[in-house]
């Protein structure tokens, strides 16, 4: 049974490396190995706290934007490996949560490129059903079912098209920060909105 969105944990591995050393430079290693010591669990929990503070919003994120809770953990799995290698070209901590969105956009993207394509080659653009429950408690059989049908109908829609309707009608973002997460112009941000809107109500308009 795949995890719910959300319940991603992750802690980041310590290396340490080892090696020999002369009896003559011993004391200057040793004070060098402390602070390379400090200096590593410091990075420990700088990443930690990241993760802690910002790994739901990337489970939601990721959830909107791919409609499907079987391949949220890993994409949110990715997204944090991808932190860890890249985490030190980010220089101030209110940029952390615009970079995660941005990975997540790009990630996702991917994703769903793949998944349009084999749905063209199997299944002649018709949607796949296999889903899995909301992760969210209590939710009425009615949402449910609304959440799925737009995802249905979201699975017709042109990926890059798809992320940006997801960001403006889902996430609530302005259009000027759906068009920054996107990386494109605002006047393109706004066609693939258009274009997403527009399959969506003709999908959905009984």
């Amino acid at each position: 049974m795949p995890r719910r969105a959300g319940a991603f944990v992750a802690r980041p591995q310590v290396i340490c490396f080892t090696g020999g050393m002369s009896a003559s430079g011993e004391r200057a290693s040793e004070v060098g190995g402390s602070e390379k010591a400090l200096g590593a669990a410091v990075e420990r929990d700088q990443l930690e706290q990241v993760i802690r503070a910002h790994s739901t919003y990337v489970a939601r994120l990721a959830y909107r934007v791919l409609g499907r809770d079987d391949e949220v953990n890993d994409l949110v799995q990715d997204v944090f490996v991808a932190y860890l290698r890249f985490h030190r070209t980010i220089r101030e901590p209110e940029a952390v949560k615009g970079w995660l969105a941005t990975t997540v956009i790009r990630m996702a993207h991917k994703r769903l490129r793949a998944r349009r394509f084999r749905l063209k080659i199997w299944l002649g653009l018709e949607t796949d059903d296999r889903r899995h429950e909301l992760p969210a408690p209590g939710l009425s059989s009615d949402d449910r079912a609304a959440f799925m049908s737009l995802h249905r109908a979201l699975d017709r829609v042109p990926p890059k098209a798809r992320i940006a309707w997801v960001l403006r009608y889902l996430e609530q973002e302005q259009l000027e920060d759906v068009a920054r997460l996107c990386g494109c112009s605002l006047a393109t941000t706004k066609r693939r909105i258009r274009l997403a809107h527009g399959v969506v109500q003709r999908t959905l308009t009984p």
